[in-house]
């Protein structure tokens, strides 16, 4: 007499591993999917706010800047994340131009200025402050802000050529009867910030794909120079 089995021995087990392996990836592949879209989610949405005010330390009474004196800017980086991933800050790239009032007013200076068009007309403008900062390390929270405050001293030791430019920019307001506080500035703001739960690169020649995944690029303002 032929028996008909239920199965060659060893089949359940199989079948109850395959089963097993199948849906651990599925689980897996889930946890891959939510982790892009959530990777994508910050890619797309996470935006940077900046803002810059100049003060000047040491005026003379007259209101001008004396070789003494210094022109302090104060910079905050913000970084709005509405995704559910926190972000670190890697480096911030500043550019601060101040409107250079003498050179539209048709005088000769000894600077180079940037030409920007302006309607119809031309304003030049001159970099006072340029640099970038790699340590602060502020962690932007998970549907959140984080900020970078900068502040930014420029004295005739530290930058001669720029602190002539603003001392002379500013003495030339102060002679038309204006303020040196009220001369108009442009920012510009180019900001990394490393997506946390990505990897990093370990080398700096991976793949530029590598490192865009867990990189975030932000800007605020025109680059005049580029």
């Amino acid at each position: 007499m032929i028996r008909t089995g239920n199965g060659a021995r060893g089949e359940w087990p199989f079948a109850a591993v395959l089963a097993g392996a199948v849906a651990c990836l599925v689980v897996f592949m889930g946890l891959s999917v939510a982790n892009f879209v959530s990777v994508a989610h910050v890619h797309g949405s996470a935006s940077v706010k900046a803002t810059a005010s100049v003060g000047y330390l040491g005026l003379a009474a007259d209101g001008t800047l004396p070789n003494n004196g210094t022109a302090r800017a104060w910079i905050n980086v913000t970084v709005v994340n509405p995704g559910p991933r926190a972000l670190v800050f890697d480096t911030v790239i500043y550019k601060l131009w101040i409107e250079d009032l003498p050179h539209e007013a048709g005088f000769a200076v000894p600077r180079k200025d940037v030409p920007v068009a302006n309607g119809s007309g031309v304003r030049w403008l001159f970099d006072a402050y340029a640099g970038s900062n790699t340590s602060s390390g502020v962690t932007v929270p998970a549907f959140g802000e984080g900020t970078v405050p900068l502040r930014l001293d420029l004295t005739e030791p530290i930058d001669l050529r720029a602190f002539v430019a603003v001392q002379n920019i500013t003495g030339f307001a102060v002679s038309k009867g204006g303020s040196a506080t009220a001369i108009p500035w442009e920012l510009f703001i180019l900001t990394s910030l490393w997506i946390d739960g990505v990897p990093q690169p370990t080398s700096p020649t991976a793949p530029i794909y590598q490192i865009a995944v867990g990189r975030l690029v932000l800007q605020q303002g025109t680059d005049f120079e580029h």
